[in-house]
């Protein structure tokens, strides 16, 4: 994700209201999928410009494919920001 210029923050962080609830609750909070989950929803809901996508649990996929100018291409039309969760677990 980072090659094509993503973020990539460790959940729970203290990014998000839920994050930092949580690891003021908790600082050593190994985080989980349902709590990677809350913070996406929460950044997604505050902001204009974002959508959030179920990708972990629908089966689809965010494709980008090369245009003619060897540039990427967001096949999908969809907003320059996304969020994605993703789990080791």
């Amino acid at each position: 994700m980072q090659t094509w210029g993503a973020e990539v923050h460790p959940s729970p962080s203290n990014l998000t209201n839920a994050g930092k609830k949580i690891l003021g609750e908790n600082p050593d909070s190994p985080g989980s999928l349902g709590i990677a989950i809350s913070e996406a929803v929460e950044d997604a809901a505050t902001h204009e410009d974002t959508k959030y996508s179920l990708g972990s649990v629908l089966n689809h996929v965010y494709c980008i494919k090369p245009s003619s100018d060897s540039k990427p291409k967001n096949s999908l039309n969809l907003p320059v920001r996304n969020l994605m969760c993703l789990s080791g677990v």
